[in-house]
């Protein structure tokens, strides 16, 4: 009889577990309800797995991840706020980790999703405690934050005023009504009437082949 043995493979867990070694069967009700969750094929789930489990072995990602990865994106920047932004609206259940599915649905959003499933993943950055509002206070927060994330050396370099002149801008164009508040409603029919607006969330199609 032949010693060759068949490699195991590796399942993908459900959230808080560990990786289960052996099950084929697993990986594949694993894959299918992924699959049919998210605008992926199973092979881009196993592609997308093997990648999430290089950035992080215990299959979740922390804040401390997260913003090791901006770093090495803006290496002269201050990518704390952003990242931390950005990782609330991965986490869905607010515990503080991301694990392999939220991580897989938010992507599949950002890359194949439709227009409004964008729109309401980007409105979540905004208005991440879902109160059907965005203040002036939250808008330039999110503005000063992605600023920083090209560093002081940046050009060209905006000084406090002139965020606050771009936030002023940004949100009186969104503030239909001057009610003092960006409603969700006002959030997006801004957004899909904006040529310049839209050509940005579609471009994200191009973040992964169709």
């Amino acid at each position: 009889m032949s010693s060759w043995k068949r490699r195991p493979a590796i399942s993908f867990p459900a959230p808080g577990e560990e990786p289960v070694i052996g099950k084929y069967d697993l990986i594949e009700q694993f894959s299918t309800k992924v699959v049919d969750e998210t605008h992926f094929s199973k092979n881009e789930v196993r592609a997308i797995y093997r990648a999430f489990k290089e950035t992080s072995p215990n299959a979740v990602i922390n804040k401390n991840i997260m913003r090791e990865k901006f770093a090495e994106l803006f290496p002269h920047g201050d990518i704390e706020h952003y990242s931390d932004l950005l990782f609330e609206t991965f986490d869905n259940d607010g515990n503080g980790t991301i694990n392999f599915q939220e991580f897989v649905k938010a992507l599949s959003i950002l890359c194949r999703g439709t227009m409004d499933e964008k729109l309401d993943w980007l409105y979540k950055l905004y208005d991440p405690k879902e109160k059907g509002e965005i203040t002036w206070d939250r808008l330039f927060y999110v503005i000063t934050s992605m600023d920083d994330l090209m560093g002081r050396h940046a050009r060209p370099h905006h000084s406090r005023e002139q965020k606050c002149e771009r936030a002023n801008q940004v949100f009186a164009k969104f503030d239909i009504g001057k009610k003092g508040r960006i409603t969700k409603q006002d959030f997006f029919r801004v957004c899909k009437t904006d040529r310049t607006i839209l050509n940005s969330i579609t471009a994200l199609y191009t973040l992964l082949p169709g």
